[in-house]
Formats: C-alpha cells, structure tokens, sequence
C-alpha cells in the first residue's frame, strides 16, 4: 500500500518513478583575459558518482542555447550524461568581440581548449565526448585530433567546410581514433553533402548518415538529438 501511494503522489506531481532528476546552472569559463558563459547541465547523482560529459559547441554567430542543442542536453541528462555547453568569444553572454568568420575560428578554437580543461576538472566528470554543430562541428574535429586520448566519442553536426586556410584543421583532426557520428542533411544549402563525406574519409573510425530532406538547421524533424544521446551511450 505505502508503495502505491508513493507512485500516486509521484503522478500527481508529474513524475514518474523512473524520471531521472537533473539540474542546470550558469557556469563561467575564463580564457585568458575572456569570460566565456554557459550552461552546466548534471542527472541526478550519488556521492562521489562519476558520469559522462558531452561538451555541445554551437555554430558561427549564434550562441549554446540554440534550440537543438538545449534539447540534447536535456534528453543527455535524462539519459545519464552531463553536458556543458558555452558560449564562444563575443556571442551570446560571453566576453570579447565575434570577429569574422576566419577570425571566429581561430578564437573558438582557442576557447575550446579552454572549456575542455574545465570540463576535465569537474569532479564527477567521467568520459568525455564533444558535439559541434556548424563551424562548432570544425572546432570539434580540431579538439579532438589536439586532443585524441581525451575524447570518448565525437559528434559532428553539419560541420563547416575544411578547405583553403582550414585544410591543417582537417589534417589535425586525423589523429583522433575515437568514433566518430557525422549527421549531415542532404537539403542543406550551406554546407554541401561532400563535405560531410570529407570529413567521413579523415577519420578511422567514423559513421556518415545523410539525412533525407534535412536542411542545416535540423529543422525538418529527424531526431538528431536522439541519434547522438544513442551513439553517446552506445546504444546506436
């Protein structure tokens, strides 16, 4: 009796005894003399429990509450991972001026080293992982090649063309050996399917899935959210 009780008092207030709790807070990133701002998102845990991270890193001129990456940090947390997604140098709450987009590349890529580091410090972080949408997906690719032993997995969404002065980019990227999800949608008129497949070509062990109908913004409905919480978590 008392545990059905306990399941009726959940109903009522709109949980069910499987929900996994989780909680979201402002975080600060501080990149030399920049304040980066975002959003830490953590499930519910026991002490000293380890999970995994996911950094999500959003594309040029916009910011980390793009309405895509919020839902898969949500559907992460509900699955188990944390997530931590940050505004790059001079969009949405973070310090600094956005700059071109040659010039937004290169400071991003240097903002991203830094939200790596914090996300290595957080004390219940396990395995690491990284999504990059857009010019984010270059920025991604470039930490994970930088970095190849400290990136569980990669997630590639739409990532920006890695030809002319970005070429070394895609060569950096190379060195990662961890798997790689590339989504890519085959209506997209800013980046073309052919450089999803590049992409695909640099890395050893990498998944291409196109799209049908899908533009760059992922707004047609497929569910890439759900596509990258099962890479994430192995679950395909």
């Amino acid at each position: 009796m008392r545990a059905l009780a306990l399941v009726a008092l959940l109903l009522l207030a709109g949980c069910t005894p499987s929900a996994t709790a989780a909680h979201s807070e402002a975080v600060t990133v501080q990149r030399d003399d920049v304040t980066l701002r975002g959003t830490l998102q953590v499930p519910d845990l026991a002490p000293g429990e380890r999970v995994p991270v996911m950094i999500l890193m959003h594309g040029y001129a916009s910011w980390s509450d793009e309405p895509h990456l919020v839902r898969t940090a949500e559907q992460l947390a509900a699955a188990g991972v944390a997530s931590l997604r940050v505004d790059f140098t001079g969009q949405g709450q973070s310090d600094g001026d956005l700059g071109e987009f040659g010039d937004a590349a290169v400071t991003q890529l240097d903002d991203a080293d830094a939200v790596l580091a914090y996300a290595q410090a957080l004390p219940f972080a396990g395995d690491i992982s990284v999504l990059g949408y857009s010019l984010g997906g270059l920025v991604a690719a470039s930490l994970a090649g930088s970095h190849p032993d400290d990136i569980a997995s990669l997630v590639l969404l739409a990532p920006a063309s890695p030809y002319g002065v970005y070429a070394p980019i895609l060569r950096t990227a190379q060195q990662y050996r961890g798997p790689v999800l590339i989504l890519q949608g085959d209506s997209d008129r800013l980046v073309p399917v052919r450089v999803a497949e590049q992409y695909a070509a640099a890395f050893e062990d990498a998944e291409l899935r196109i799209l049908p109908h899908e533009n760059h913004d992922f707004s047609y409905g497929t569910d890439v959210e759900g596509m990258t919480v099962r890479f994430v978590t192995r679950g395909g």
